[in-house]
């Protein structure tokens, strides 16, 4: 009997898993002699320049101040790009 619920792991820690272990296949594919590798060039190919950089580029992504919109103007609303449009409008037709 279980005294604490179980509790489900998070996504972030299944891609995490799942890096690790396409890394761990890579491994195992370098040590493997050329006729009997399970992967297909493209496919490592495409696990070691593409896939597993642009996982690990989101999980150690850190937010910084361009990414927080400091030192640039706030975003416009729905309402101030309609009104700003109107009046370019009115201003193109008069």
């Amino acid at each position: 009997m279980r005294i604490y619920p179980e509790y489900p792991v998070s996504d972030h820690a299944n891609i995490q898993r799942i890096l690790k272990e396409l890394n761990e296949i890579l491994d195992r594919e370098s040590k493997r002699p050329e006729m009997y590798e399970h992967l297909t060039p493209s496919m490592r190919n495409l696990l070691e320049n593409e896939i597993i950089p642009a996982l690990e580029n989101e999980i150690n992504w850190e937010p910084s101040d361009a990414d927080l919109g400091y030192g640039s103007e706030p975003p416009l609303t729905a309402n101030e790009m309609h009104t700003a449009a109107w009046r370019e409008h009115q201003e193109a037709h008069s």
